[in-house]
């Protein structure tokens, strides 16, 4: 595989749903104001992929896993299927897809892709990531993978456009913020919060909501110090 390959992409075998036909639309050809916050390579090679997998109802829910805390990289955070490509992946959609397969048990037959936005780095673990956009027909054949998944959540568009559960998150007093949401004892932020962000603007979905309620990221969600013991 070719780095940085996204094309050909799977070809969806049935057309969008409508709830998704305007995210589709926008992803053809991004707002580069909701793409501003990426951190593009240079150059743009990719060495890894991620799933953004919604749902095809009128309300679409989003997939997320939350990662085994034994992971070498992101321990304990919410994420997108997703991680390195290799060798014998045809490009990084087919990484996107392999990767879903073995952390959810995803069967790839049953995705639909609608698109993908560029890559971008994650300077914590020198990644290049390429976001693959998809949908499906959800059923209750997920099943998480205990080496790599500690659970799988699904939340609705319409919750994670709720202003109630949107803030800004801080790693440091001196650090960047960056979108978050809280969701009981979850805190979803990162890169993941990043393309969490995007997907609701590319969608139309996005609310008005407090940007200046910044959250200082909880202990055990933190990539750069993990804590077993942390609350």
């Amino acid at each position: 595989m070719t780095a940085g390959q996204t094309n050909p992409p799977t070809i969806p075998s049935s057309p969008a749903p409508t709830s998704l036909r305007g995210l589709q639309t926008a992803l053809t050809d991004p707002d580069p104001a909701a793409l501003s916050r990426l951190q593009r390579p240079q150059p743009e090679d990719s060495s890894s992929a991620v799933l953004i997998l919604l749902s095809d109802e009128p309300d679409p829910s989003v997939l997320f896993t939350v990662r085994a805390r034994n992971l070498r990289h992101h321990s304990g955070q919410i994420s997108f299927p997703g991680g390195h490509a290799e060798a014998y992946d045809d490009n990084l959609v087919d990484t996107a897809l392999r990767e879903a397969r073995e952390e959810v048990g995803l069967d790839r037959a049953e995705v639909n892709i609608l698109g993908t936005l560029p890559s971008a780095e994650i300077p914590v673990s020198h990644s290049v990531v390429a976001p693959v956009v998809g949908w499906w027909r959800p059923d209750n054949s997920l099943v998480a993978s205990p080496s790599e998944v500690a659970s799988i959540q699904r939340w609705p568009v319409s919750k994670l456009a709720d202003p109630s559960h949107r803030v800004n998150a801080q790693l440091r007093p001196d650090s960047i913020i960056g979108p978050a949401w809280q969701f009981d004892d979850l805190f979803l932020w990162g890169f993941t919060g990043l393309l969490t962000d995007i997907l609701l603007r590319l969608g139309g979905w996005e609310k008005p909501w407090h940007h200046d309620r910044v959250v200082p990221v909880p202990q055990r969600f933190r990539s750069d110090v993990f804590d077993p013991d942390a609350p």
